[in-house]
């Protein structure tokens, strides 16, 4: 449920285990999953469901929507998710579970933290630049989850501390995300001493609260994630980035805004999330000051 960039690049590598049936949903049509690796391209085509009328008898509904589709998604997400159903979430942010746990017991739902960069290309197509890890915690479905897919595609971490590997992950996007957003560019702009000062600094402010929140972080994460940012590809975007040229709202408060809420609740000073949320509110609303949906 949900095939945009994250959701296409899973969905193409679960269409290569022919032990499952797959079913597709989103909210406009599409009538191929196109991914890009490595210079080659892969067309799959899919039968898209747009509408749901009735329930449907699924094993597992794993989603890839972002934060502010979920309200508008509570229809569908009442139809497709039975009493035995298994949910999976794919979303950034933290708390993944909050927003299905009206449809569904908490012990059939999986918490899924996604490494995939993937950006839009044209023609429909998506670039994927390395092969999809997901990270989720340890659980009763742990184990049936990963036999959904096939090891030479995907790989799949199951961690004891799901806390630590989310937040380790929010505070790289929600830094990178930021400052990609804030200045309309792509990674090229690292190479600009002053923006990885930046970078650096929004990304110390997210720590102190993840550490607060109970995520244990290595003393050495700060170090290992400005070496990453050395690795990167110029042209390697972001989804924040991506929805704001394509004029959609963006993850503010599943990325900084969590920074900021968390850092109010627990006492620390976010002062560079709280000036990225305070200027990427304006796009999300339109030009009458109107939030976008």
């Amino acid at each position: 449920m949900g095939i945009g960039a994250i959701g296409s690049a899973l969905a193409a590598a679960l269409y290569k285990n022919k032990n499952i049936e797959l079913k597709y949903y989103n909210r406009s049509p599409r009538d191929f999953i196109k991914i890009k690796i490595a210079g080659a391209e892969y067309i799959y085509p899919i039968d898209c469901q747009t509408n749901i009328a009735a329930g449907q008898q699924l094993d597992w509904l794993i989603i890839c929507l972002k934060e502010y589709h979920f309200e508008n998604a509570k229809e569908w997400l009442g139809k497709l998710i039975g009493a035995s159903t298994k949910v999976a979430v794919i979303r950034n942010g933290l708390r993944l579970k909050e927003p299905v746990l009206e449809f569904c017991e908490e012990k059939n739902i999986v918490e899924c933290m996604v490494d995939c960069p993937v950006q839009p290309v044209g023609d429909g197509f998506y670039e994927q630049y390395k092969m999809p890890k997901i990270t989720i915690p340890k659980s009763g479905i742990s184990a049936p989850f990963l036999q959904l897919f096939d090891k030479k595609y995907i790989s799949v971490n199951i961690v004891a501390d799901f806390k630590t590997a989310a937040w380790e992950k929010l505070c790289g996007s929600a830094a990178l995300g930021a400052i990609l957003c804030l200045s309309g560019e792509t990674c090229w702009i690292f190479n600009d001493k002053k923006i990885r000062e930046i970078y650096k600094n929004i990304l110390t402010e997210a720590v102190e609260v993840a550490i607060a929140d109970g995520a244990i972080i290595p003393g050495n994460f700060i170090g290992k994630m400005l070496a990453r940012l050395k690795e990167y590809p110029p042209e390697k975007g972001s989804s924040m980035l991506t929805d704001r040229r394509n004029g959609r709202p963006v993850e503010l408060g599943a990325k900084n805004g969590a920074i900021s809420r968390l850092g109010a609740l627990y006492g620390i000073k976010t002062p560079l999330n709280d000036l990225a949320c305070s200027l990427l509110q304006y796009t999300n609303k339109d030009g009458l000051g109107r939030q976008k949906k």
